[in-house]
């Protein structure tokens, strides 16, 4: 350290050796705005040396303007003799923090004036991100639940009365997530939320209050007008819908509301009395979403695949007179109906090219179509209708001798329904035929059932369904 400092005492100390230290700009004015000195941090901005800014103007230089902008720090403190500051953007989109300091004589007269100048910092970004965050959803830039508590600790009082909330739970969010991925839900969590912000007013607060619930302030609003806007939610959710097809699922959020009318109520009452009328309509909507989500993703898989209602009818038909040869239980009978028309949903993830591609498809895209029956699988166990054949989705490509998929079960590990329904839907495949394959006769059908019973199919179910037929 003492050598150091020895060292530059021996090179000879200088102000310029300080103020070239310094990160900040520092630049000496006369009254005319006329540059009389720059340290070397604000030649270097401008790839510069020193000498080459002398007898310039700020303004010409860093903001390549003709005059000097209205407000200036550095411009003020010559006007009013005081310390000055304030921020600047400069051409290049940069932004600074400018510090103007009045040069005066013996006098007292100002004679010019003094420009420190630092960048605002990448450090300083974050600080103001994080400040953001603080009182913002990350997803959705609308207001958190941080935010809104503190909010309403500050809203509740008389003058603001009548105060109503709005609670709302957005429909299919664990379906969208478990089917297409945490990415498809994101945006399916941001499309709701412009749904929300469109539909209020500007002073009304919406915010994010946890992973698929929203909450809705509007202070000065009434029970009627609250309804109004959850009326708008709905519409707007329908026309969004509409025209965007972006989403399998159906966009849509069960609301409910209610309304702090007196002084004495206790608001955090008035929450509960939103969210419980929030989860009855939830409660009441859900056979008509769940039949509206199936159907959506049943006309996705009829769009993007050799799947349709055809197939299913016939497949439908076949298995019934299976289960009367059988004397199947009832819950099996209905399990099998069910069974023909969501067995290949999970191949809504996969691209329509895979689907309905002519050639010999690669491994790598008969790997990507053997995940649909896991993917299936997913898709009912979150939907409430299709839980109970869950496991005969997934096992409904399994083989008797143990090299089918997904689980290499084999023989009576595999589900009786299962086992039944792939050889319905493999005789019904090789007699209607596909793009890529000329459908075969009965009998044709019936030689290649035989061929692989035992190995692809359980040899007496094979029997028996070729007695039914």
């Amino acid at each position: 350290m003492e050598r150091n400092i020895d060292k530059i005492l021996k090179d000879g100390f200088q102000e310029d050796t300080v103020l070239d230290a310094l990160k900040e700009f520092v630049i000496l004015y006369d009254k005319d705005m006329t540059i009389l000195y720059a340290n070397k941090s604000a030649a270097a901005s401008l790839n510069l040396k020193k000498e080459e800014l002398i007898g310039k103007k700020c303004y010409e230089l860093w903001h390549r303007e003709r005059y000097i902008c209205e407000d200036c720090p550095v411009k003020r403190a010559m006007g009013t003799g005081k310390f000055e500051e304030g921020e600047i953007t400069t051409s290049d989109g940069k932004s600074w923090h400018m510090k103007g300091y009045p040069v005066k004589n013996k006098n007292l007269e100002i004679i010019g004036a003094v420009e420190v100048t630092q960048e605002i910092t990448e450090k300083e970004k974050i600080e103001e991100e994080m400040k953001y965050l603080a009182f913002h959803d990350k997803l959705t830039g609308l207001y958190n639940r941080a935010f809104l508590e503190e909010e309403l600790e500050r809203l509740n009082t008389k003058r603001q009365l009548p105060i109503s909330i709005i609670m709302g739970d957005l429909n299919g969010l664990k379906l969208m997530n478990d089917t297409f991925g945490h990415e498809k839900g994101d945006e399916f969590i941001k499309a709701i939320a412009e749904v929300l912000s469109k539909s209020c007013r500007g002073e009304d607060i919406v915010a994010r209050w946890g992973g698929d619930e929203f909450v809705i302030m509007l202070p000065k609003t009434s029970k009627e007008i609250a309804e109004e806007i959850c009326n708008r939610i709905k519409n707007n959710c329908a026309e969004f819908n509409e025209v965007n097809e972006s989403f399998p699922i159906p966009l849509s959020i069960a609301l409910g509301y209610a309304t702090k009318e007196h002084e004495e109520e206790n608001i955090e009452n008035i929450f509960r009395v939103a969210e419980d009328r929030m989860y009855k309509n939830k409660l009441v909507e859900r056979r008509s979403l769940r039949d509206s989500v199936l159907q959506s993703l049943k006309d996705m898989l009829w769009k993007n695949s050799y799947e349709s209602k055809a197939h299913e009818d016939r497949i439908k038909e076949l298995v019934g007179r299976m289960a009367d040869f059988l004397y199947l239980s009832d819950v099996e009978r209905e399990s099998l109906i069910l069974l023909s028309s969501f067995h290949d949903i999970g191949e809504i993830t996969i691209p329509s090219e895979i689907l309905k591609k002519e050639d010999k498809l690669t491994s790598e895209e008969l790997d990507r179509i053997r995940t649909h029956s896991e993917i299936g699988y997913r898709i009912a166990e979150a939907s409430y209708k299709l839980t109970y054949i869950a496991e005969f989705i997934l096992s409904h490509h399994e083989w008797w001798d143990g090299s089918g998929y997904p689980r290499g079960l084999k023989e009576k590990e595999i589900p009786l329904v299962s086992r039944i329904f792939s050889i319905v839907d493999a005789y019904e495949v090789m007699t209607s035929g596909r793009p890529y394959e000329k459908a075969k006769t009965k009998e044709e059908a019936i030689q290649e059932l035989k061929r692989c019973a035992g190995t692809q199919f359980d040899p007496n179910l094979v029997e028996a369904f070729i007695n039914v037929i």
